[in-house]
């Protein structure tokens, strides 16, 4: 009968612990970074852009750029240009710049991470991804508003 008894209040303990990590709120993003899908405007391919801003630059905007991309054609060389627009209303431009290339797999995959540390902490600002394939694919990000560390 303790044996029952202790069954009993490992149970009720059990379905006690449930219950609160149920109620305990959920994990979420820090509001300051953003993220978006990258969706093929031409050509084959869809992906991840996250941009999480830093506090490293010390009053300089300083964030990190995760790319993802799948989907694909094998071997294509993707030059990452990016549009950035101020001050922040929600509306992107359409001036993209930039010089640095990432290559799919053999699989039509890439990933590229870096960081990024730019002059005084000018964000918010509005940014958009493009990614242009050496096979004349384009993927596209929605425009994101981020806001500096």
């Amino acid at each position: 009968m303790t044996r029952i008894t202790g069954f009993r209040w490992l149970a009720v303990g059990l379905v006690a612990a449930c219950a609160a990590v149920a109620a305990a709120p959920a994990a979420q993003a820090d509001p300051t970074g953003a993220m978006s899908t990258l969706t093929a405007v031409s050509g084959q391919g869809t992906g991840l852009v996250i941009l999480s801003p830093t506090s490293a630059g010390q009053g300089n905007f300083a964030a990190q750029f995760e790319l993802n991309i799948h989907d694909a054609a094998p071997n294509t060389t993707f030059s990452f240009t990016r549009s950035i627009d101020r001050p922040a209303d929600g509306v992107c431009s359409t001036d993209y710049f930039g010089n640095t290339t990432l290559t799919t797999s053999p699989g039509g995959t890439a990933t590229l991470k870096f960081e990024v540390t730019d002059g005084p902490n000018f964000a918010p600002l509005d940014l958009s991804i493009q990614l242009i394939g050496s096979d004349g694919t384009v993927l596209q990000s929605q425009c994101m508003t981020i806001i500096g560390k």
